[in-house]
């Protein structure tokens, strides 16, 4: 059983000592049994070393519940604090976690014996016991509530991260998924897989076409059995733009936009590739985006 990570928690641990001081001052106000003890008709005398005690806390509530839920609530800080200090670095077992809320309760159920048998004139080993099964049965139900409402965050922490690690991926994906280019051929069977940003040109020629894309450091050539008008859909919406009616040209891949007395050229930055022609009727569009990008 793993502990969760929230027991570490600087805020959930303030609001582990409040609720438990809390809990243990409305338990006692709402429900202290009596046993059927009558103050006004039994004496201390007459009565055995439970039913002393119980009458001495009737007799001084208004003093003894104020402090000893001072008690719980001092012990409790100074030993949740050190929990923190001594789990900076390092996280305690299921073992040692058990033992330390269990020494926890201990300690604070013996400072309240030590208040009460002071204040009530009691003798205080023969009456420990007593104390420390009361407020044991007491504190069991907060330390437990603690314990399921920690898990409960914890889970609740780790499918929120999980659920954010999901998106991440599907949204690295979904970017992935739109840099890749799968060019199929007039059948619609794909013949090349090649990431957007490698390709440097695309030319048609008739019912081919060829891929020039860079492919471990190289300038690779495909020609496969289609037209420009075949993969317009495909090369839409990212880095490639028509240019011409027989070329799409890579933008992040020209140099230079040339004008000349023969038209406008684009320059490649890759060597081995010849300068691209870019016709009249794509001019404007070409040259806005290129200088968008620049």
């Amino acid at each position: 059983m793993k502990i969760p990570k929230t027991i570490y928690s600087l805020r959930s641990n303030i609001m582990f000592v409040a609720g438990l001081t809390l809990f243990v001052m409305f338990f006692t106000i709402i429900y202290t049994p009596n046993y059927g003890i009558s103050e006004e008709a039994t004496s201390l005398s007459d009565m055995g070393e439970m039913g002393t005690v119980i009458l001495l806390w009737y007799r001084h509530q208004a003093l003894c519940l104020p402090v000893t839920c001072a008690i719980i609530l001092g012990v409790t800080a100074l030993s949740r604090t050190l929990l923190l200090l001594l789990t900076r670095t390092a996280r305690l077992g299921e073992g040692e976690y058990l033992l330390w809320q269990l020494g926890e309760v201990i300690a604070t159920a013996l400072f309240i014996h030590l208040f009460l048998s002071l204040h009530l004139h009691l003798g205080y080993l023969e009456n420990l016991p007593l104390v420390l099964l009361v407020y044991v049965s007491v504190a069991i139900y907060p330390y437990t509530f603690y314990w399921l409402l920690s898990e409960r965050m914890d889970r609740d922490i780790r499918i929120a991260e999980a659920q954010r690690t999901i998106v991440r991926l599907r949204q690295g994906q979904e970017k992935a998924d739109k840099n890749i280019l799968r060019f199929a051929d007039d059948k619609a069977t794909v013949r090349l897989v090649v990431s957007s940003d490698m390709v440097v040109s695309i030319e048609g020629a008739g019912n081919y076409v060829t891929i020039l894309y860079i492919g471990g450091n190289r300038l690779m050539r495909y020609s496969l059995r289609n037209t420009l008008k075949g993969i317009e859909n495909l090369c839409s919406g990212g880095p490639l733009v028509r240019c011409h009616r027989s070329y799409y040209i890579n933008l992040d891949k020209v140099k230079l936009l040339r004008k000349t007395a023969d038209g406008l050229y684009a320059e490649m930055d890759c060597e081995g590739v010849d300068d691209i022609p870019v016709s009249k009727s794509y001019a404007a569009e070409v040259t806005q985006r290129f200088a968008e990008k620049n």
